[in-house]
């Protein structure tokens, strides 16, 4: 039979509550002799501690919520969501803390999802890219359940994890001008998402700044998965005058354009460049080797399991947080025909 803190408790001839103390460092305290000979007794014991009981006397689960954007098929196959949720539970484990994955927020109603963010189950919550309409995120802000956004729109009480979209977009951009393309299209993600809405606006934002017409024909909408890419690059590969590159708001989107152009017999780079976003481990194993800018998920999401125990922990919360990106060069751009003749 397993040894309980009753049993440690009788061993010592001390209170059941100063073993629980001595175990699980308060909420009382209890002198260092005290608690050596608890741990010394434990281990001799073999005792193993029970949870539930743990957090009934912390009030903490040690254990971190996390929602994914939304639960259809297939969803975590996204080569984005692995990173981020790897990224989670290497900085979880480090933090001796379990993730709890909620698959059902946004099927749900307010009061069923309130029950959920203040059980117990977890301690905090983090919301990976969640959509303009998710009120999950306003409703665990305004119960003052400690959470967290990674690539989520700001919100007062809300720790915030992000990328600067902005001038990830402009290096993207940048390089496509440099190389000499005038005829630059965009395949957008999902446009009720933060990162999708701020990259097309930065899309446009770089054509106004250089003087180059924006044309509603050379924005495709892609959803940000590869069969949506696929199906916008084959609408603008049978315009009248199709561009001459193509930057796509993520990867999958971009490797979608990319077995497009091959499958309609269209040369990447020479006939059309193409560049992706995020840095996904496909990007670098397909041919050509596909120009992409990279957002470091995995540290960012580490960073918001961080900030997150902070807070549960007390903490003053941490300020919204940007991280940098950065444009990896490699096979799938070039110089437009025209400028080589």
């Amino acid at each position: 039979m397993a040894a309980t803190i009753k049993d440690i408790a009788k061993q010592l001839n001390i209170s059941v509550s100063t073993v629980s103390y001595a175990l699980n460092g308060g909420p009382r305290s209890v002198p260092d002799d005290i608690r050596e000979s608890v741990l010394r007794v434990a281990k001799e014991l073999n005792y193993r501690p029970n949870r539930v009981a743990r957090s009934m006397v912390t009030g903490k689960s040690d254990t971190i919520g996390v929602v994914p954007p939304e639960v259809t098929d297939n969803v975590f196959l996204s080569p984005y969501l692995h990173l981020a949720l790897n990224g989670i539970i290497n900085e979880a484990g480090r933090q001796h803390q379990d993730v709890l994955l909620f698959t059902r927020c946004s099927e749900v109603d307010r009061d069923e999802l309130a029950s959920i963010l203040v059980d117990g189950r977890v301690d905090g919550v983090i919301f990976i890219a969640p959509h303009f309409s998710e009120k999950s995120v306003e409703l665990a802000a305004s119960l003052h359940s400690p959470c967290a956004t990674v690539s989520g729109v700001p919100l007062d009480g809300v720790l915030s994890f992000s990328v600067d979209n902005e001038s990830g977009v402009a290096s993207a951009m940048g390089h496509l001008y440099e190389l000499g393309h005038r005829k630059i299209a965009h395949i957008a993600g999902r446009l009720d998402m933060q990162d999708a809405l701020v990259r097309l606006q930065a899309y446009q934002a770089f054509l106004r700044n250089h003087h180059i017409s924006y044309r509603e024909e050379w924005v495709g909408m892609g959803q940000f998965t590869i069969e949506g890419g696929r199906r916008a690059m084959a609408q603008l590969l049978t315009l009248p005058e199709p561009p001459t590159a193509v930057f796509c708001a993520n990867d999958e989107m971009a490797l979608g354009a990319l077995f497009e152009a091959h499958s309609r017999q269209v040369r990447v780079p020479e006939d059309i460049s193409i560049v992706g976003f995020d840095m996904t481990p496909g990007s670098e194993n397909v041919y050509p080797g596909l120009t992409t800018v990279r957002q470091p998920i995995g540290e960012l999401s580490a960073a918001a399991v961080r900030a997150l125990k902070a807070l549960i922990d007390g903490k003053e919360p941490q300020e919204p947080t940007v991280f940098q990106t950065e444009l990896i060069i490699r096979q799938s751009t070039t110089c437009p025909k025209e400028h080589k003749s």
